[in-house]
């Protein structure tokens, strides 16, 4: 049973008490969940999920080249069909988090009150929710530059983009284009060297892997900053209602795309990054609904003196490429 005494002193005089609870299997999966599918990246469908993993999933992939041979009574083989298998492994992690009461009070007392003074929620729920949160924004770097507590992610295995760590990288047989400049922040220089960084990767796509631009869903995977500089260039170029004429782009808030393929913004990327991939091949593991996740809610204050409540989530997770050389990675970083 949660006690709230909200009269007030000179600062806050109340006792909100907090049972020490633990959610385990199902009762987990909506804070975890919470931290494991916010990231935009995961939220906005960029990547493909699977879900229920204990420790490790063989990602296959199957693919043929003109199977179709001349009619005969007898078995002619094409041996044009062969396989791939890639390995996600999953890293497992944890919250270790200290809360104080009455720091967060305020501003959980203050949300969503209507006008009886109604609280919005319990306050363990509010915690949770709210560190739920804070580390489905670190997740999101995570995915794609790795580092420690992560591990391995799409595009790093130490947290740098570097040619060391990209070749240690999830998306290690990813070709390269390597730019010979890094962008400027001016809008002349940047409107202007996106443009050849899109064209750059675009063009090697085509090249090397043009099958590639088939594929459902087919497209750019940036970062904020990235597409910012996207969007100056095409306001730099001239536009009409919305439209640049005749260059292939259209101009539409968050819907950008580039000669009719769509751009992805994902906020964990590096800087001055374009990566040309589809989502069936970024591919993010976790153990959400194989009943090994579990959240602590602890009331710390109830026996160390302090105000604090503490949370531990414990959870697991892991990113792979389907099939390595379907994609295109490029970046000014590499020298």
């Amino acid at each position: 049973m949660k006690k709230f005494n909200l009269s007030r002193n000179k600062k806050y005089d109340f006792d909100i008490t907090i049972n020490s609870d633990t959610y385990a299997g199902e009762l987990a999966l909506p804070y975890v969940r919470a931290a494991l599918r916010s990231p935009d990246t995961i939220a906005k469908g960029y990547v493909r999920q699977i879900e229920g993993l204990n420790k490790s999933a063989v990602i296959s992939e199957i693919s043929s080249t003109n199977p179709i041979v001349a009619a005969s009574c007898g078995w002619t083989a094409g041996a044009n069909t062969s396989t791939s298998e890639q390995i996600l492994t999953l890293t497992d992690m944890k919250v270790n988090e200290e809360i104080c009461r009455g720091t967060v009070f305020p501003t959980w007392y203050g949300q969503g009150m209507d006008r009886n003074g109604n609280l919005p929620q319990a306050f363990g729920d509010f915690l949770l929710e709210t560190v739920a949160a804070k580390a489905a924004a670190q997740l999101e770097i995570a995915l794609w530059q790795g580092a420690s507590p992560f591990g391995t992610g799409f595009l790093s295995d130490d947290g740098n983009q570097d040619q060391a760590g990209a070749d240690a990288s999830a998306l290690k047989d990813f070709s390269e284009y390597d730019f010979d400049a890094a962008l400027q922040s001016s809008d002349s220089t940047a409107a202007g060297y996106i443009l050849d960084m899109m064209k750059g990767v675009y063009d090697l796509a085509a090249a090397d892997i043009s099958g590639i631009l088939t594929k459902p869903g087919a497209g750019f995977y940036m970062n904020n900053k990235t597409y910012g500089f996207y969007i100056q260039a095409l306001a730099g170029a001239g536009s009409n209602q919305g439209q640049i004429s005749g260059a292939g782009f259209n101009l539409d808030g968050d819907n950008m795309t580039y000669f009719g393929f769509p751009i992805y913004r994902c906020p964990g990327m590096f800087n001055d990054t374009i990566v040309f991939t589809y989502p069936e091949n970024l591919v993010v593991g976790s153990n959400t609904n194989s009943g090994w996740q579990e959240i602590r809610l602890i009331p710390k204050y109830e026996f160390d003196g302090s105000d604090n409540v503490g949370i531990v989530m414990q959870f697991a997770m892991g990113v792979q490429s389907a099939v390595a050389t379907d994609g295109i990675y490029g970046s000014t970083v590499w020298t």
